[in-house]
């Protein structure tokens, strides 16, 4: 039998969180209120519900207090929105000279040093009503950036700028997601225009920090390095930034990245491990007390050196809840303790419920709450290993229940061996985390510091060894799916349907759900069947370059002139097409072959004609085109002009277009434009105005004398 709730009064944070939610919602997409209006309404509606509360003693008419307390909490879901929505109001793409404080220590990426900083003073402005948050990228040839730490005030001169929408169909969208964070601005800071003046920082945050520091200095003291050193940092302490591309991939494409963001399941962990040390306390009465004190400074110790992420700080408010519910002897309800924890995080941050992680992690619990229990008891084991492993598989499969379309949503994947991986996984990133705070705290002596470090290396190396192994498994994780925000929440809803089916047997609701079902299978076959009957070329912008992709009816062709990394910018284009696979072809390296009756390719002397139905388009794609002689003009529809693109070209292309790919420099980009425009040809600048997209299927047939 499903374990709910007898009536709702058992969860008052249901039905408080609920409300705000849609309050925090309503504000963010459609922005109804201005704050002096919010604060006007909620000042009212606190009134009103002191006197239906102090007044209306009626039970019958007890609806009135409710309906004016949800009133009240969606008005202040809207204001939390309007109050913490981070405000434009510096003038971007302008110099100023200011004072920052890093909020964060520097990360070292590929290309530049990035760290979180505030604005705290800026000229010519005389103060400021907060410190502004913003990004730094300091270049990695300035050796002094690599000395700043957490805290230290900057005195600097640079250009500050506003992050700017995806050049690319279905890109990532890194300004909503920095505006999510509340990050509008960016500096890209040149060498010798910042000087550190001093330094300021928390002492909680600057303590957490140097932990960190300890722990992983401690690591390699020991040896411990490479991708072992990442994962344990990752798992223990959430320090992401040693991960590398190929680690990152495994554990996404096997379903375990959760090993790897420190959340509920290692603060559960620690939970667990402060059960057992406060298990040794004595029972009496006044001594529970302490045993929370100790539990909670555990759990909060753990959050504190995981820099208070908000994915750790959930789960720590969720476990001190359950524990102070546990020590007042209080009955306690999951369903309650996951919407207090997010009704508290919510009110400190509402743009926390568009996070991906947030979302997900209380997805994961609610399911495992409802269903883990439904699928556990379909199998009696009659041994402990066995109901040990059962257990794993049951909670694993549970999780996946209510994140599934979160997962597809968000990701466009889906791991199918997620049962073997979490099998595999769980245990041994439980026996890496005990391991990681035995070894650090055993470091103290050295010998027996270096065997618990020895078996931690090995333990790590087992989990990445055996999440690679799953890895090569044929088909292990199913990509490019393409599943609408529509689709997650039909499948959201079926279910919910079928949830409510389990508990009350009608079959009405087993209906709804295989309807919601069903309308989730419709819209991709739709989608599917709209995108298999279509014929486009795309380019694709890229730093200093650009991809052309040709995409007939769902065979894609992704040409380029330069050896580069196409995934970044063309992977949300070939997910939403349904793309499983793209051929990419480098006309550098291009071996005369038949790709497909759908594209011709002709190269001479580094100039190359792209032929798709009716359409052709003409790009040099090396030095060689300038050489290049011909008789007879060549009438195209488009032609790209890059780096190897010279005036010459003209005389023997008519292009309808002219597309200006990022790899043109601007100064030669305004005179090639002022040429066009001179002899009436359209043009279209990729680097001012993001991708360009053409249509394949129109008829216009043309005869070439290009061979």
């Amino acid at each position: 039998m499903v374990k709910i709730p007898a009536n709702i009064h058992e969860v008052p944070f249901v039905r408080l969180v609920l409300p705000l939610i849609g309050g925090i919602l309503t504000q963010h997409y459609f922005n109804p209120f201005s704050t002096t209006l919010l604060i006007f309404a909620i000042l009212i509606l606190f009134l009103l519900l002191l006197f239906t509360g102090y007044f209306i003693g009626s039970w019958t008419k007890r609806w009135f207090f409710g309906l004016t307390l949800n009133f009240l909490l969606v008005f202040i879901g809207c204001l939390l929105v309007s109050a913490k929505r981070p405000e434009v109001n510096i003038k971007p793409n302008s110099n100023y000279t200011m004072l920052l404080r890093l909020t964060e220590p520097p990360v070292a990426g590929t290309n530049s040093i990035k760290v979180k900083a505030e604005i705290i003073d800026i000229k010519p402005f005389s103060d400021l009503d907060s410190p502004k948050p913003v990004l730094l990228y300091f270049l990695l040839s300035d050796s002094a950036s690599q000395a700043l730490s957490y805290g230290d005030i900057l005195a600097l001169s640079g250009n500050l700028k506003e992050f700017s929408e995806p050049p690319n169909p279905y890109q990532f969208n890194l300004k909503r997601y920095m505006h999510l964070l509340g990050i509008v601005y960016y500096i890209r800071v040149s060498q010798g225009y910042w000087e550190k003046v001093g330094s300021n920082p928390n002492k909680i945050f600057r303590l957490a920090f140097k932990a960190q520091n300890y722990v992983i200095e401690t690591l390699k003291g020991y040896g411990i390095g490479g991708q072992e050193l990442a994962v344990i940092s990752a798992l223990m302490l959430g320090y992401k930034s040693l991960l590398d591309d190929e680690i990152r991939k495994v554990y996404s494409s096997v379903g375990a990245m959760h090993i790897l963001a420190v959340s509920g399941l290692h603060v559960g962990l620690i939970f667990g491990m402060a059960v057992m040390i406060v298990a040794l306390l004595p029972k009496r009465r006044y001594w529970m007390g302490i045993r929370l004190a100790i539990a909670l400074a555990v759990l909060w110790g753990y959050a504190v050196i995981t820099g208070l992420s908000p994915s750790v700080c959930r789960a720590t408010i969720m476990f001190s809840l359950f524990a102070i519910g546990q020590t007042a002897t209080l009955k306690t309800n999951g369903y309650n303790t996951l919407a207090a924890a997010a009704f508290v995080l919510l009110t400190s941050n509402p743009f926390m419920l568009f996070n991906v992680g947030f979302q997900l992690s209380f997805a994961a619990v609610l399911s495992i709450v409802f269903f883990h229990p439904i699928i556990y008891n379909l199998v009696k084991p009659q041994f402990k290993i066995i109901d040990y492993l059962w257990s794993l598989l049951s909670v694993s499969a549970a999780a996946q229940i209510l994140t599934l379309p979160l997962t597809l949503c968000y990701f466009g994947q889906f791991p199918v061996v997620f049962l073997v991986t979490n099998l595999i996984a769980i245990p041994l990133a439980t026996i890496v985390l005990y391991l990681s705070l035995v070894t650090v705290t055993f470091s103290i002596i050295e010998q027996l510091g270096f065997l618990f470090a020895k078996a931690l290396g090995f333990t790590t190396w087992l989990l990445n060894s055996g999440l690679k192994l799953i890895d090569t498994i044929p088909f292990s994780s199913i990509g490019s799916i393409f599943f609408t925000s529509w689709q997650a929440i039909l499948l959201f809803l079926s279910i919910l349907m079928l949830s409510v089916y389990l508990v009350n047997r009608r079959k009405s609701f087993l209906q709804l759900s295989f309807i919601s079902l069903i309308g989730v299978l419709a819209i991709g076959a739709v989608h599917l069947l709209r995108v298999k009957n279509r014929a486009e070329l795309v380019v694709f912008p890229v730093p200093k370059s650009s991809v052309i992709c040709v995409n007939c009816y769902g065979n894609a062709f992704m040409v380029l002139y330069d050896s580069i990394d196409t995934k970044y910018p063309t992977d949300g284009y070939i997910r939403n097409r349904a793309l499983q696979k793209s051929h990419e072809i480098n006309l550098n390296l291009y071996q005369k072959e038949e790709h497909s009756t759908q594209l011709k390719i002709i190269r001479k002397s580094g100039l190359a004609l792209l032929i798709a139905g009716n359409k052709s388009i003409a790009l040099a794609y090396n030095d060689s085109a300038k050489n290049i002689k011909n008789i007879k003009p060549i009438n195209v529809d488009l032609l790209i002009a890059n780096r190897f693109y010279t005036s010459s070209l003209l005389n023997i292309i008519n292009p309808q277009k002219v597309i200006i790919d990022p790899s043109v420099k601007s100064a030669y980009a305004n005179r090639l434009t002022s040429t066009l425009i001179k002899n009436n040809i359209a043009y279209y600048n990729t680097s001012l105005s993001g991708f360009f997209e053409y249509n394949l299927n129109e008829t216009n047939p043309k005869t070439f004398a290009f061979q």
